[in-house]
């Protein structure tokens, strides 16, 4: 370690793909430039540690890249301080006798970008996923089934000066590098051409996860990346001195307006949100260093055709599709290839951050699953791929080292005040894959305050170095800032490298877990219909001219709306039930009763919560089947079926109304079905003739192995 890196230690962020829950990344960022700022402010004061801290490089992906791209923009604007609303103070855990922050926010442009703007309906009639404004003068063309334009709008609020109150402070910032380092993953549907030489021989090959790297001077006045790796890298140069600063008809600079479209092409989930070109110069890809070994003296080039033109276009989509965690871009640029020697606790003097919103694993699937059916396999084909992008292999032996100080991880954790045992489910915006944060402001607003209290709780008790290394050294005897030994992930005392100061340390309070009422549920879903009714029509023009071909898909569209749509309500109803995020479904007193007593005691260690009771409901919810047996549910859940079995008997003995009662359809010498009362055919569809029509031309599905057999009612 250098002199010069005795008394500062640099970090680099990477910002993994996380869809609406960007917001918790975004709470992330807001707390640590608080805590950053409050310690700058208290330095020179009393007895706050006086290394330093310095931000170098930030890495994002998909919603990573959104919030580390706009995020450097609202640093931009300055620290601007918000308070909570009353509504928001008293939604809300506090203990009497804690000191709670009183700031919902410092980043208030950030705070818009991710929590404010980005939702499915406005409230105000204003733009949303779900409005026509992508519609308008495209002939027949549709780029995505969401409504793209309001991150387009997302994207110039960030980038237009905002008249906000004075700022409490403004850049250069000293614990941020000048130039600060910014890379987004894209996925590049054009592709990247390579030969590669074997013997006497060439092979040629294409890659399409792609990237672009921006450096913002202005920023900071701390200098800035000397890894060998960083210096070789093609970027593209911007300065904060040219973001707008307000006026009558204030316009974004082109430079700046490619950059918030490349932070709009790495979030662009295929299908659901529209795809994006950039345009780079073509000498971006000559030399152009990659994350991985190569010996000294050798570059790897692209074998593109004779260029035409200065510059190469090319259409992306989400960049987490290929690259989910750019870890390997921030680790580079901040350390090089002395890697492996600055993870050892004396000798760190940098570290990456990587903020990670989806804790939760991927669904593992029931054994049968999925079948060998085409249409099973292509349905599992796509969260294959992006499962094994985000396996890698290549990190596992580092990550699992607890002794290594070269890489931190903040994750949601959600644990009730004087309570040891985590929820179950952390972030609201998790359901739907990752959607389901734009159903509702409550939700994005939980994660964001969220990510600010794991933030601060990372800093408090994790983010640390070894009384060995010289910048502890220098806190020596200094208690108050010491970080208990953790013996269970076999980690000394240490000393934080960002201290909390001033009101960074008063607890970030944890809010409420927030729930959407089935009235706004409802507003949704007619709005989802509305733009299932604009749309589909739309894409079945775009297919074919044949006036023959339209009629017949206009007609089988006419036929499968009112299919298509319940299958929208019932799957975020199942999901919504699962998480516990819909008002109503709160289960009654003789269940939780049940949970704490009969089970508990009859079945000895096997504890089971609300939560276990509300995958079963969920299930029953599933658009997939119309009945569900107990070995079905079971499988699924990976729950106990004795379990099962009782929890749907008292389930059925719930007084009807409820929606949450459940109801049996029982054959001889079949198993039980069960399906939601709310389910069951009602009026004319129920009378006997009818229900028996209906059953013969379209069996209700079922989880038996003998799906399809006739089932009464």
């Amino acid at each position: 370690m250098s002199e010069k890196s005795c008394n500062t230690f640099q970090i680099g962020l990477a910002l993994a793909g996380a869809i609406s829950a960007g917001a918790y990344t975004a709470g992330v960022l807001d707390f640590l430039f608080q805590a950053l700022d409050e310690w700058e402010r208290a330095r020179g004061k009393g007895d706050a540690p006086d290394h330093r801290v310095r931000l170098t490089v930030v890495a994002g992906a998909s919603a990573g890249a959104i919030t580390g791209a706009l995020g450097a923009v609202a640093l931009a604007r300055g620290i601007q301080p918000q308070k909570f609303t009353a509504d928001e103070e008293s939604n809300s855990y506090r203990i009497a006798s804690a000191r709670y922050q009183t700031l919902r926010c410092i980043l208030p442009t950030l705070y818009e970008t991710w929590v404010t703007r980005p939702r499915l309906v406005a409230e105000d009639g204003g733009i949303d996923f779900l409005s026509g404004e992508d519609l308008k003068d495209r002939g027949d063309s549709v780029l995505s089934l969401l409504n793209a334009t309001l991150l387009d709008d997302i994207k110039n609020r960030a980038l237009l000066a905002n008249g906000g109150e004075q700022p409490a402070a403004l850049p250069p910032y000293p614990y941020v590098a000048d130039p600060l380092h910014v890379y987004m993953t894209v996925s590049n549907l054009r592709g990247i051409p390579f030969k590669v030489g074997f013997g006497n021989s060439t092979y040629g090959m294409q890659t399409h996860g792609d990237r672009v790297h921006y450096t913002i001077a202005g920023l900071g006045n701390s200098n800035g990346l000397d890894s060998d790796w960083i210096k070789a890298d093609k970027f593209l140069p911007l300065s904060i001195s040219k973001l707008p600063n307000g006026g009558p008809n204030p316009a974004v600079p082109q430079d700046w307006d490619q950059y918030g479209t490349c932070a709009l092409a790495s979030s662009a989930f295929p299908i659901g949100l529209a795809s994006r070109q950039i345009e780079v110069p073509m000498d971006q890809y000559d030399g152009r260093q990659y994350p991985i070994p190569v010996p000294c003296g050798v570059s790897i080039k692209p074998s593109f055709p004779s260029p035409s033109t200065r510059n190469f276009a090319f259409l992306n989509v989400d960049g987490g599709l290929i690259n989910n965690n750019p870890f390997d871009y921030a680790q580079y640029a901040l350390m090089g290839g002395a890697i492996t020697e600055k993870s050892e606790g004396k000798r760190a003097d940098s570290a990456i951050i990587m903020v990670a919103p989806f804790p939760e694993p991927p669904a593992f699937l029931p054994e049968g699953q999925p079948g060998p059916g085409l249409i099973d396999i292509v349905s599992a084909l796509f969260p294959t791929l992006i499962n094994q992008a985000r396996f890698r292999a290549s990190e596992l032996g580092s990550a699992l080292n607890s002794r290594d100080y070269s890489r931190f991880l903040i994750a949601p954790h959600r644990k009730l005040p004087d309570s040891d045992v985590e929820q179950r489910y952390t972030i609201a915006c998790g359901l739907l894959g990752g959607f389901g944060g734009f159903l509702d402001e409550k939700f994005r607003s939980h994660d964001f305050q969220l990510g600010r209290r794991n933030c601060q709780a990372f800093l408090r008790s994790t983010f640390g170095l070894p009384e060995e290394n010289p910048l502890s050294a220098a806190m020596e005897g200094r208690a108050q800032f010491r970080i208990s030994a953790d013996d269970e992930n076999d980690l000394p005392e240490r000393y934080p490298i960002i201290p909390l100061l001033g009101s960074a340390n008063d607890e970030v309070p944890l809010p409420y877990w927030p729930r959407i009422g089935q009235a706004e549920l409802e507003k949704i879903l007619r709005r989802i219909a509305d733009r299932f009714k604009a749309v589909a029509p739309l894409l079945i023009r775009a297919q074919t001219a044949s006036p023959l071909l339209r009629a017949i898909a206009g007609i089988g569209l006419l036929l499968g709306r009112g299919r298509v749509l319940d299958y929208i309500r019932l799957a975020v109803l199942s999901d919504l039930v699962r998480r516990d995020q819909i008002d109503g479904w709160e289960l009654p007193t003789q269940m939780l009763q049940w949970l704490d007593e009969d089970w508990r005691e009859h079945q000895g260690n096997q504890h089971k919560t609300a939560d276990d009771v509300r995958q079963v409901l969920a299930e029953l919810a599933s658009p997939a089947f119309s009945f569900r047996t107990v070995g079905g549910i079971a499988a699924k859940t990976h729950l106990d079926p004795r379990f099962v079995a009782e929890a749907l008997d008292k389930l059925c003995n719930i007084e009807a109304g409820k929606p949450y009662a459940v109801c049996c359809a029982e054959q001889e010498g079949e198993e039980k079905l069960f399906t939601l009362a709310s389910r069951k055919r009602r009026g004319f569809r129920a009378l006997p003739v009818i229900s028996t029509i209906g059953d013969w031309l379209e069996a209700p599905a079922t989880d038996l192995n003998s799906a399809g057999k006739r089932i009464g009612n």
